[in-house]
């Protein structure tokens, strides 16, 4: 296959013998990897656009028209949040090549659409990588969950995280004064515009809730590491959850039967219509019966296909050898840590929902988990009987 450089990168440049082939730029390496370092250490675009800026480096666009890194006298090429964005998402930094990102609607109209990522021509180590692939996932993280607002003059572990239960919209971190005077200011979690979406309200002291969910966190990790209390509910757990996934099948099959009832009985009632059987108005009135029976069970069948889905995407198959490896690995690594990282918390855990009545949901990224959360209750209670026994066998 022919790999095609469309531009140049800054980091790289052309091969001076090899064509369509990338080489590191020593001249300006260092200045890629210190972008992606402070934003893995959690300092936004917006800053290490400012830092570039005050140390007088060029912007990518600078240094290919001057091949100046630095310039005391620079009054243009500056960075911006853009540049740096496109750089942190840019595969190139790692090592690979995408290509057909972009085409042209027709030869006719000269608009340009980007095409989706599944449909991109991907070609990995095609050059030497600049950025270690970890880093380069731990900034991928990030991204996702900042989302596009890089002003982090307040960040928080939880920013990114949070969702509200019923809009499904990210709920924002606010400072709040209490109505006395000189008081100071405390974090509040909100879902921002609830009014306008016919959402509800919601306050919750910030620092309370992240406190209160780090311990469940640490206790489902816990949990998981201790394979004698895990494995011990997991099998119930694995069959219950098989038992709820039959359940749901069976009665998507009784909601088929009744809808195809209903669609038999409408195409009989058409005929006899045509037939002159039974009267128009009488046609119509049946048919409306039967349609607004037919539209909620179309919905209740929507509903339980849903359900299912979930269902089955917490059956923990035993040929998920990857992922078993992966969360040991990573929820040995998390219990070790003095202080809770941003980028453990990203990697465990997909979601949190909080609803109006301030019920929590938390959706992990790993199906074990998961099956912990959904049964926490019964987990602590085995977990208690198995240290009461290990208790008395050490007194013998």
């Amino acid at each position: 296959m022919n790999i095609c450089v469309a531009h140049q990168h800054i980091g790289y440049q052309r091969h001076p013998s090899i064509k369509n082939k990338l080489v590191i730029d020593e001249n300006v390496v260092n200045i890629v990897r210190k972008i992606f370092e402070l934003y893995a250490n959690e300092h936004g675009t917006v800053e290490i656009a400012n830092y570039l800026n005050k140390n007088n480096y060029l912007s990518p666009t600078g240094y290919r028209k001057t091949r100046l890194v630095q310039d005391e006298n620079k009054t243009n090429y500056n960075w911006n949040e853009v540049t740096l964005c496109n750089m942190l998402k840019n595969e190139v930094y790692i090592g690979n090549t995408i290509q057909n990102k972009k085409t042209v609607v027709s030869y006719k109209v000269k608009k340009i659409r980007t095409i989706e990522k599944e449909n991109q021509i991907r070609v990995n180590d095609t050059h030497e990588p600049i950025i270690d692939k970890d880093i380069f996932q731990k900034v991928q993280c990030i991204l996702e969950k900042r989302g596009t607002n890089t002003k982090l003059k307040y960040d928080y572990l939880l920013r990114g995280l949070l969702y509200c239960y019923h809009c499904k919209r990210k709920l924002q971190i606010v400072l709040k004064k209490n109505t006395k005077r000189n008081s100071t200011l405390h974090s509040y979690i909100t879902c921002a515009g609830y009014k306008s979406r016919g959402c509800y309200p919601l306050s919750i002291n910030y620092e309370k809730f992240e406190k209160h969910l780090f311990y469940i966190v640490k206790k489902i990790a816990q949990i998981y590491a201790d394979k004698e209390v895990f494995y011990s509910v997991y099998e119930k757990y694995q069959n219950k959850t098989l038992d709820i996934r039959e359940g749901f099948k069976k009665k998507i099959e009784q909601l088929d039967k009744a809808i195809f009832e209903i669609n038999n009985n409408l195409d009989k009632m058409y005929m006899d219509k045509l037939k002159g059987v039974i009267l128009e108005e009488d046609y119509i009135r049946y048919s409306q019966k039967f349609i607004f029976e037919r539209t909620n069970l179309m919905k209740q069948k929507e509903e339980s296909q849903q359900k299912l889905t979930q269902t089955e995407k917490r059956i923990i198959t035993k040929n998920k050898t990857t992922e078993e490896k992966e969360v040991d690995e990573l929820i040995e690594n998390f219990l070790k840590l003095e202080k809770i990282d941003k980028i453990y918390l990203y990697r465990l855990i997909n979601k949190i929902e909080i609803d109006k009545d301030k019920n929590v949901y938390i959706y992990f990224n790993f199906s074990k988990l998961n099956s912990i959360n959904d049964n926490l209750d019964e987990f602590i209670k085995i977990e208690e009987i198995i240290n009461k026994n290990n208790q008395k066998r050490k007194a013998v």
